[in-house]
């Protein structure tokens, strides 16, 4: 890349890659894993769905995606996350849960929210089908 553009110093004799690579994908520190943990499920929920959603709609905007997206956060118990007042760490939280890939934080939901409810963790594999079928 940057030889092709004449901006390496070192000419064709470079040994370096200059390309672009995708970074180690983000996971949650020790600190937010215990924070999650300890976290009411409503309000991991509260926390989490807004991201989902957020990056769902970015990747497919579809109406499958939507009425996917909409069936989990009624199997959630969320039908609209009203706004909810997070705390510094809360936000720092979920700050970390937004680098997160799709798949992973469906999975940190399930984990975090969802262990006693069946119905929403069948819509949050739903919802992870509908995209696999869209990609």
């Amino acid at each position: 890349l940057y030889f092709a553009t004449g901006e390496c110093a070192n000419g064709e004799s470079c040994e370096f890659c200059h390309m672009g690579h995708s970074k180690r994908p983000p996971h949650l520190n020790k600190q937010h894993r215990e924070q999650l943990r300890d976290m009411e499920a409503s309000r991991a929920k509260a926390l989490i769905l807004p991201i989902v959603r957020t990056k769902s709609l970015a990747f497919d905007s579809s109406v499958e995606t939507e009425f996917s997206l909409q069936r989990l956060a009624a199997a959630c118990g969320v039908e609209s996350v009203a706004r909810v007042h997070f705390s510094r760490n809360e936000r720092s939280l979920g700050v970390a849960l937004g680098g997160m890939n799709l798949r992973l934080l469906l999975i940190t939901l399930q984990r975090a929210a969802l262990q006693a409810e069946p119905a929403a963790i069948a819509a949050a594999d739903a919802l992870l089908t509908q995209l696999r079928r869209v990609a």
